[in-house]
């Protein structure tokens, strides 16, 4: 039940009712299938006099007769409905649960009249009615207050302070460190992307600083990146960090690939908002309490290293009712292990068995104490988790990376090979449990690097090395990716040698699907598009070029068929354009081929 402050005009109908004779606040309880609700007066009802009033939506209504409801012969209440247990158009029922009330005047039987009858706006009973009212209107705004102060969604400013007080949460105020964050993605957004207030973001390398956002946010449709303000978890020194030094996002937003702080933080920022406090309030509530999968998450993410997205949570109700498998795809040293132990202890439901995949070096064992005699019965189930490799599955990337320039330096070489390594490796390191691997992301993260012109890349699963190669890799719903040595990943980039680029014509011919639609040069447009892509990914694997190998990278479509008209070359470290159409070219190790240019056969040519 909600209290909804009444205003000074019902309160000077209140008393002027009771005081004249009639009937002030017949209460009932709103429930629709309780209806029709029936009055008890002396006597007959006047109608004009009838008032009705409650809460809707937690707010003070009166009702209006004729439209919301109607008084019967039998001087009953009949709420209109539609037929189907819900209001009519254009009318309005009270709350469910919540009360309503009735006042009216009555023709009652014969007896001495009633002794104040003066209701005209100047009188003695007007007069002290409205001087009443008055401080009735002010305790129940008053009273509203106090009920709407007990609650972290409706309390503001020291009320709310207080309120966060009893979960150990305070305001955050200029000590706080503050600044903004770019969310981005690599292809413009195809729908509204929404980022909420209290989005938690970090620095990658240790010791890891947290932020959360303030305000609510929507990446819009057609746009690529939006800006964000953002305040530091903790006060001090500790929240200020350099530009580009916050790239993780802890819980993943669908339809944003990557973040960045364009500029360093810094102290002095604005004092925290109500909204952002009580945000902050309600997720430490979430954490706070026990014997819940979100607060055996929450307690995980607070160790060092470890993201909401990195803890998995398995359980099967029908195989294993009453067991919980808690896995941590995080390297952790001996310590945060057994601190992490020790928070599921803390934080699991009671009576529930919780069996971990950490390895602290120790064999696994279950976390509810005395339950040694149950042993035999989860023995299968320790076998399927032995190690916490189970948890990763290897990953092999390969990339070549195309520079701009063709006289880097052999320290220029190395630099871009190592900026190759580091972006495929953040890139890796940022998926989580469960999460795929998106091949177009560290396409991304390669082209970004300073002085690269064009970047190939490899992608597959290591136990699966027919797998195909250029696009996205999901590990499994309940694994990680991972390139870490130790767990078997593989992570070869390459700077390309001698470049050897080809500029090639292709010839369009479309059918099927691709004669629909009625502009036959866009569906050729996209279709050269998809045949670039393809030559662009493939040609890095041939050690001889003409026609034909050429024309073998083109995968078949349904749509449209294409053919290799011509190419030529030109080695571009040595400035020399071959002027042989369609040379046949065997590549040495230090050459590298490299498709810069794909056109189109003019129609008629």
């Amino acid at each position: 039940m909600t209290y909804a402050a009444e205003p000074y005009a019902q309160f000077v109908n209140d008393l002027l009712t009771g005081l004249t004779g009639g009937v002030v606040r017949e209460r009932f309880v709103f429930y629709a299938e309780d209806g029709p609700f029936s009055l008890s007066p002396p006597g007959s009802v006047v109608p004009g006099s009838l008032q009705v009033f409650g809460q809707v939506s937690g707010v003070f209504q009166s009702f209006k007769k004729d439209l919301d409801f109607e008084l019967t012969t039998s001087n009953d209440i009949a709420w209109f409905s539609d037929g189907s247990g819900s209001p009519a158009a254009d009318a309005t029922w009270p709350d469910q649960g919540t009360p309503f009330f009735v006042n009216y005047d009555h023709q009652g039987p014969q007896g001495p009249a009633p002794r104040l009858t003066d209701r005209n706006p100047g009188s003695v009973v007007r007069t002290l009615s409205e001087s009443f009212a008055r401080e009735y209107a002010v305790v129940s705004r008053q009273l509203e207050g106090v009920y709407r102060a007990g609650f972290v969604e409706t309390a503001t400013g020291r009320d709310l302070d207080q309120l966060a007080a009893l979960v150990g949460v305070t305001r955050r105020d200029h000590s706080f460190a503050s600044g903004t964050i770019v969310v981005s993605r690599t292809t413009p957004a195809p729908a509204d992307v929404f980022i909420p207030a209290g989005t938690v973001v970090s620095t990658h390398e240790p010791p890891v600083a947290r932020f959360a956002t303030t305000v609510d946010t929507t990446l819009h449709r057609g746009s690529l990146s939006a800006e964000i303000s953002i305040q530091a978890a903790t006060s001090g020194p500790d929240g200020v960090v350099p530009a580009r030094g916050i790239s993780v996002i802890h819980r993943p937003i669908l339809g944003i690939t990557s973040v960045l702080n364009p500029q360093a933080t810094q102290l002095g920022g604005p004092n925290e908002s109500d909204e952002m406090l009580r945000a902050r309030v309600q997720r430490a509530l979430e954490s706070a309490a026990s014997a819940t999968r979100g607060a055996l998450v929450g307690a995980l993410a607070t160790l060092p290293g470890v993201r909401e997205k990195d803890v998995l949570i398995q359980e099967d109700y029908l195989l294993r009712p009453g067991v919980l498998i808690v896995s941590v795809a995080a390297e952790l040293d001996r310590a945060s292990c057994v601190r992490a132990l020790d928070l599921i202890e803390q934080h699991r439901p009671a009576g529930i068995r919780v069996i971990h995949r950490l390895d602290c070096t120790d064999p696994p064992e279950t976390l509810l104490p005395g339950a040694n005699e149950f042993e035999e019965e989860f023995d299968d189930l320790y076998d399927s988790l032995e190690a916490a490799e189970d948890l990763y599955v290897p990953v092999v990337a390969k990339a070549i990376l195309v520079p701009a320039s063709a006289n880097l330096t052999a320290d220029a070489r190395t630099a871009m090979r190592q900026a190759g390594d580091a972006a495929i490796i953040a890139a890796v390191e940022e998926v989580g449990v469960g999460e795929p691997l998106v091949y177009n992301r560290l396409i991304a993260a390669l082209m970004g690097i300073d002085g690269v012109q064009d970047a190939a890349l490899e992608l597959l699963p290591k136990e699966r090395p027919t797998a195909p190669r250029h696009r996205n890799l999901f590990a499994g719903a309940t694994v990680r990716p991972t390139l870490a040595g130790k767990h078997g990943g593989l992570l070869e980039v390459r700077v390309a040698g001698e470049l050897v680029a080809l500029d090639i014509k292709i010839d369009i011919q479309l059918k099927g699907a691709g004669l629909l639609g009625g502009d036959p040069s866009a569906n050729k447009e996209y279709a050269k598009s998809e045949v670039a892509a393809a030559l662009r990914d493939e040609i890095y694997s041939l050690a001889t070029i003409d026609k034909a190998t050429l024309s073998g990278l083109i995968p078949p479509s349904e749509t449209f068929d294409a053919t290799i008209e011509t190419y030529t070359a030109e080695f571009v470290g040595a400035g020399v354009r071959l002027t042989t159409v369609d040379p046949v070219l065997e590549l040495s190790a230090e050459e590298t081929p490299w498709v810069r240019h794909v056109v189109l056969k003019k129609e008629g040519a």
